[in-house]
């Protein structure tokens, strides 16, 4: 897993001498391994050695991928560093000197797998190749010389053969573009390295001790054992023979166990579909937070918005709490201890994934709200047109009422047909108030409905056409009757504008099921207004609008369609019919 440089401190811009070595990685690790080799060679033991080992420290610590040249390093961090490093050079010796080597090896070994580009791969296999062979060559039977021979002609060709190594990583050109400050190690490569190293020393050592062979043998012994294991383990873990492998195994087993991030974003789906508001979704996501995730013991959610501020808590307080924002969500986390740079990108992530699913949540709350006052608007335009024809009706029989030659008994028989009707209407208007929708499926015998739209228009000049209809038909009434009174009404406006217009309405069953045609004698829609009846409100003079928007959804959404099927000068027709 590749770990990325840790900044420790507050990190400053980049200045000229930290520009410089940020271009020069590769020679500052070659002039510490020109210090390393001159300080062994001299001796740890000695003064001239611990200097030089003290100049090569200082070398390596600006070459490390740890922490960024530019860093600023705060007072405690450089008081831990002199607390290790000053005991560290007053008793150094070559087992210190053995473990440093281990250690350096494991860094270096770390950078190895993390380029691709060949000249700067060479440069750090020749390094680890320097490092591997000072280690087993020289440091380990220097250090442990009382229980080894020594051959000193193996020691003196490694202290004068070994820098040709060094002199090779020098000739090779410089490739620093993958760096400018931008170290990184793969961390798992580097332990790895690490302990393998301390098998095959530490192997090689007891082998020689048990077998009292050389060290030399036992050394090349250890490294086969070593290189069969991992050339089995390696086998193991992917076959070719039709075995699936310790990796497959493995990866089945971590998918099984059911991680902890897992097991919450699986809880994040869930509460996604269960939850409507979006202030209960993210406290209960968060509550799951400190059930499921085991660094978290609690936390505070803020959430700001055009609808005002909300605050939440869950969990425990505890000592470390560490902010994390995303768009309008704020969440701070507490935890028992520091969060480490990988957590912390983590938890970001978490936060992240929270304010996605709060913003969706967000989303589908106000397209409800949309919805439920479109609703409401659409179904009060509709009621404004019934309560309109109610009130044209009531005037007709205000003005019938009002003529003085009436003839009573006929004004009476339209009272007493007329009043209860409009009294049906009203009520049915007022009905629909309390439960806003735009679904109304009651249906009525259309002989029935047919006859009573008579009696209401034929006394205004409308021509009833009436066709064979079968005894059992039967029609949505809402919608029929809303169609028939905005057609009929919108043709007689158009009327007074055009005395001597004639208007004609017809109901018919072609095929089985109710068709009414209303049609008059005046001008064609213009196109204008044509493109748009029924699919959005129109402005208009004569009342083509809002009530056929209102007529066309309702009909589509009890099957049938709104079509304008003649429009010319003397024929203009509008039709309601089934949706095929």
């Amino acid at each position: 897993m590749p770990q990325e440089p840790i900044v420790s401190g507050q990190a400053q811009a980049a200045t000229p001498l930290a520009a410089w070595i940020n271009g020069h990685r590769q020679g500052m690790l070659v002039a510490a391994l020109v210090l390393l080799h001159l300080a062994l060679a001299q001796g740890p033991a000695g003064w001239l050695g611990r200097t030089l080992m003290l100049l090569h420290l200082g070398l390596f610590l600006l070459w490390q991928p740890f922490v960024r040249t530019e860093a600023k390093l705060a007072g405690p961090h450089i008081i831990v560093m002199a607390l290790v490093l000053l005991p560290a050079l007053t008793l150094l010796n070559w087992p210190l000197v053995t473990i440093w080597l281990v250690l350096l090896a494991g860094v270096v070994g770390g950078r190895v797998f993390f380029h691709s580009r060949r000249s700067v791969k060479v440069f750090y296999l020749l390094a680890l190749t320097y490092l591997i062979l000072m280690l087993l060559v020289v440091a380990v039977p220097v250090a442990l010389s009382s229980q080894l021979k020594l051959d000193v002609g193996l020691t003196n060709l490694a202290f004068y053969g070994l820098p040709l190594m060094i002199g090779a990583m020098a000739a090779l050109p410089a490739d620093d573009r993958s760096d400018g400050g931008e170290e990184a190690i793969d961390l798992a490569y580097s332990v790895f390295l690490i302990l393998l190293l301390a098998v095959v020393a530490l192997g090689g050592v007891a082998l020689t001790l048990l077998d009292g062979a050389g060290y030399l043998a036992s050394l090349f012994v250890t490294v086969l054992s070593v290189a069969f294991l991992l050339l089995a383990a390696s086998w193991l873990w992917s076959p070719r023979a039709g075995f699936s492998g310790l990796g497959a195994m493995a990866s089945r087993y971590m998918l099984s166990v059911g991680l902890p991030l897992e097991q919450w974003l699986h809880l994040l789906a869930d509460l996604a579909g269960q939850e409507d508001t979006p202030e209960n979704f993210l406290q209960r996501a968060c509550e799951g937070m400190v059930k499921l995730l085991p660094w978290i013991s609690g936390g505070l959610w803020q959430v700001g918005g055009a609808q005002g501020q909300f605050v939440g808590q869950f969990g425990q307080p505890a000592r470390v709490a560490t902010e994390f924002v995303q768009g309008n969500i704020a969440i701070t986390l507490h935890t028992r201890s520091s969060l480490s740079p990988t957590l912390v990108w983590h938890f970001n992530l978490v936060v992240q994934l929270l304010a996605r699913f709060h913003e969706a949540k967000q989303r589908d709350q106000e397209v409800r709200e949309m919805a439920y006052v479109q609703a409401i608007h659409e179904t009060g335009a509709r009621l404004t047109h019934d309560v309109k024809n109610l009130l044209q009706s009531l005037n007709a029989l205000v003005f019938a009422a009002q003529q003085e030659n009436a003839d009573m008994d006929a004004l009476s028989g339209l009272l007493r047909r007329q009043l209860p009707q409009i009294a049906q209407r009203l009520n049915a208007t007022l009905e629909k108030l309390k439960a806003p929708s735009l679904e109304e499926r009651a249906v009525s015998q259309a002989e029935q409905w047919w006859l009573a739209l008579r009696a209401n228009y034929e006394a205004q000049g409308v021509d009833f056409v009436t066709e064979v209809l079968p005894p059992a038909l039967r029609l949505p009434e809402v919608l029929f009757s809303s169609a028939a009174e905005n057609l009929l009404q919108n043709a007689l406006d158009k009327r007074r504008l055009e005395p001597g217009l004639r208007i004609a309405i017809a109901l018919s069953a072609p095929e089985g099921r109710a068709v009414i045609r209303v049609c008059d004698t005046g001008r064609a829609i213009p196109d204008s207004v044509l493109n748009d009846l029924g699919a959005r409100p129109v402005a208009s003079e004569n009342g083509l609008g809002i009530g056929l928007y209102q007529v066309a959804r309702t009909a589509s959404l009890n099957g049938y369609r709104l079509l304008v099927v003649e429009n010319r000068p003397g024929q203009v027709c509008l039709q309601l019919e089934p949706r095929p």
